[in-house]
């Protein structure tokens, strides 16, 4: 049975670990406030971005000529290589940026342990050691996973909400 990746999702010193072999990022262009969002999936030992959404076009924002519209997104397939991790900046002009498990998004601060410093970028690595030293998968209130091991092809998938406990 395959092991579901453990994604670690930190600022400075704050880290969560959890279990998702694809999410998806969410956001606000910062002068024209349109969405895009970019959806990576874990690849062995590397992040790869499957595809990318616009919802619009306009100043530094136009989709590559091979982008097709769909449901009023602009949707392509990046050419960016695989990486080891992600730095995401925030900025004090737009919206927080979203990170969705499994079709449900929270901004992605949200995500890390209260204390976590607003200051620091967070970031999106497969690194277990950036968790620390034994990283236990956490998720915020609400949320519930079971560990890949147990799991059989019935199973809710993890980091899927199924109501408050």
């Amino acid at each position: 049975m395959p092991v579901t990746p453990l994604l670690c999702v930190a600022a400075g010193a704050y880290a969560v670990a959890m279990y998702a072999p694809a999410f998806t990022l969410s956001w606000e262009h910062s002068i024209e406030k349109v969405e895009w969002r970019e959806t990576w999936k874990v690849q062995g030992n590397v992040l790869r971005i499957v595809e990318a959404r616009i919802k619009g076009t306009g100043a530094g924002m136009e989709p590559p000529p091979d982008a097709k519209l769909k449901d009023g997104w602009f949707v392509y397939a990046p050419k960016t290589p695989p990486l080891r991790h992600l730095e995401l900046p925030d900025s004090a002009y737009t919206k927080p940026m979203r990170l969705c498990l499994d079709g449900k998004c929270r901004p992605i601060r949200a995500y890390l342990p209260k204390g976590a410093p607003a200051d620091k970028p967070v970031e999106i690595t497969l690194d277990p050691h950036e968790c620390g030293e034994n990283p236990m998968p956490q998720l915020p209130e609400g949320y519930h996973m079971q560990q890949p091991e147990t799991r059989t092809p019935n199973d809710a998938l993890p980091n899927r909400v199924e109501g408050g406990e």
